[in-house]
């Protein structure tokens, strides 16, 4: 859900663009074009489109950038013991150069606090292509949010002149596992999907 981070994690900034991947075949995907939402190939999985989807937290909320790789650990270490038996999921984001030197230390001090713990340099260009999560200032926001229309899964149904029960697959349930969900198209509107695509 756009607004609500995932474990016990801030929110990248204010204005965030939240990225989401679906299989290139889900019924969401034509849906999401036609309300104006930008969807590109997944770079790393041609299966998949990425959805990108502009956020705003709110004045007041404190944000990464606010809030050293210390206390994230703290917290964790915190919701570890007095909250989830299994392992508390977190990101920890550090500065690279202010607080890279201290990762063995921090590892050594939390060892017997947390069952596990992912770090990730908080760098201006992203650890990687198509970060789940990319600050932005509250100008690109606004200019996202304006091209935006209401979404409704009524526009989903491209093909149902079309539909019979032969063109509908057995989907066995997903699940989502971390940050990201799998989910199936259930019909064969592929084709459709794909002009949308390309437009």
């Amino acid at each position: 859900m756009a607004g609500a981070t995932p474990g016990v994690h801030f929110p990248e900034s204010r204005f965030y663009i939240r990225r989401v991947r679906l299989d290139r075949r889900s019924e969401l995907v034509p849906s999401l074009l036609a309300c104006g939402y930008k969807i590109e190939e997944a770079a790393t999985d041609k299966t998949a489109v990425v959805v990108e989807i502009p956020v705003d937290v709110g004045d007041g909320v404190r944000t990464l950038g606010q809030v050293s790789m210390w206390e994230q650990l703290a917290l964790a270490a915190f919701m570890q013991r007095y909250w989830a038996d299994n392992q508390v999921s977190v990101t920890v984001t550090f500065d690279p150069k202010t607080e890279g030197a201290m990762l063995p230390f921090a590892l050594d001090y939390y060892q017997y606090q947390l069952k596990g713990v992912t770090f990730l340099p908080r760098l201006d260009c992203g650890a990687f292509e198509q970060m789940p999560y990319e600050s932005i200032a509250k100008e690109a926001y606004e200019k996202m949010v304006i091209k935006i229309k209401p979404f409704s899964l009524q526009i989903a149904d491209l093909d149902s002149s079309s539909s019979s029960a032969d063109d509908v697959e057995e989907c066995p349930e997903k699940f989502c596992d971390g940050d990201k969900c799998e989910m199936r198209a259930l019909n064969g509107s592929a084709k459709k999907r794909a002009k949308l695509m390309q437009a």
